[in-house]
């Protein structure tokens, strides 16, 4: 593995004050698969305030001291530092009740989630796995670390996660590690919507998402993340076929659905993200169409258009026109036209008058009735109002 070499100071720095020090968890697994890890954790026998005392010369943040993580930036570079620690019981589903620090690695990577995630790699690339996760990488399986069942009763959100992690990775889910994240999956209701939300988009925008999401529909996973079951038989099919973009995925989920807005607030997402699954659900595209036509459809519904089309399997000819229109013209809305509001009240017009007018342009540009620049669009007006 190619260490960076902020990341090897940190590791160099903890082990010449006497500490242990290790690679762990995601960027492990990806070093392991070929892959280049997007950041890297370290875990240490280091307390937090020595990890911080070992850091006083660097930029050192707090972040999660009370667990015993904390941030060391170096050299433009951020990374984790987590003392070992334990964890106890969960009352609520989702959070420890309490962590206690140690000074053992195997305590440390007992706590993790799954098998391919609970290995650790010192600076000479020396693999501590404990758990069979390097077999399991080499099978393509996810499986949780010891018991599923008490895996997935201490955090629920690993139930998630296990899906992610497959399709992310294009894995198999172990047989009693799926058969524990199937019964207990109305756990997920212990879980807050914003952390559901976050790793949906995750999961659905994953390599092998298709084949997860009918495993996840055919176990009635999704009966326990929306209020209301959602998803059919037709919107896997839409899905299958979607980009890979989180809206245009989970709107592909709710094709079907006419409570899409209820949906797509009950797990919190922004305004923004929201409109834009709602405009693809929204949109529905005509059986015979023409160049006017589909000018007035990216009007109100921008790229939103072209990822429907895409769901629907009309990619090469509806679609590639509809691409050819957004890729090569400007003018789809009233304020992309070369005449202002100012213009036309300069031309006498007041009051809604000039919000009217300026609509008809823009509908007779979709037309081809005239062209958007200034000296046209001016004259057109003139021409129209002396009919």
């Amino acid at each position: 593995m190619h260490i960076p070499s902020q990341i090897e100071y940190m590791l160099r720095k903890l082990s010449s004050c006497g500490y242990e020090a290790y690679l762990v968890g995601g960027c492990v697994r990806d070093y392991l698969l070929g892959k280049t890890p997007n950041d890297y954790d370290i875990t240490t026998s280091a307390l937090p305030d020595e990890t911080m005392d070992v850091f006083a010369g660097d930029r050192v943040i707090p972040t999660g001291i009370k667990h015993g993580t904390v941030t060391v930036l170096y050299d433009g570079v951020a990374a984790e530092i987590t003392t070992y620690r334990t964890e106890t019981t969960y009352t609520d589903g989702r959070h420890p009740d309490k962590v206690e620090f140690s000074l053992s690695i195997s305590d440390d990577l007992c706590r993790r989630d799954f098998t391919v995630n609970a290995m650790a790699m010192d600076i000479d690339s020396n693999i501590v796995d404990l758990y069979g996760g390097r077999a399991d990488l080499e099978k393509k399986v996810i499986r949780t670390v010891g018991n599923p069942k008490e895996r997935f009763t201490e955090d629920a959100l690993r139930i998630l996660r296990a899906f992610r992690f497959a399709s992310k990775l294009g894995f198999e889910i172990e047989e009693n590690t799926l058969s524990a994240a199937v019964s207990l999956a109305d756990r997920l209701s212990l879980v807050s919507r914003e952390r559901i939300f976050d790793e949906l988009m995750k999961l659905i925008c994953g390599m092998h998402a298709g084949k997860i999401v009918r495993l996840m529909y055919e176990n009635k996973i999704f009966d326990c993340i929306f209020d209301i079951p959602v998803i059919n038989e037709a919107a896997l099919a839409y899905f299958d076929r979607m980009p890979s973009f989180e809206n245009a995925r989970f709107a592909a989920l709710l094709l079907y659905d006419e409570r899409i807005c209820e949906h797509v607030k009950s797990l919190k997402t922004s305004s923004e993200f929201a409109m834009s699954v709602k405009k693809i659900v929204e949109c529905h595209l005509p059986d015979a169409y023409d160049k006017p036509t589909l000018r007035r459809i990216i009007s109100k519904y921008g790229h939103a258009a072209l990822d429907r089309c895409i769901a629907e399997g009309n990619s090469s000819g509806l679609g590639n026109m509809i691409f050819e229109l957004i890729d090569t013209e400007n003018c789809f809305s009233v304020s992309d036209l070369d005449i202002s509001g100012n213009d036309i009240m300069a031309m006498g017009k007041q009051g809604k008058d000039i919000g009217k007018t300026l609509n008809e342009l823009l509908f007779a540009v979709f037309d081809e009735k005239v062209a958007n620049n200034r000296k046209d669009l001016i004259e057109y007006i003139k021409k129209v109002d002396n009919t």
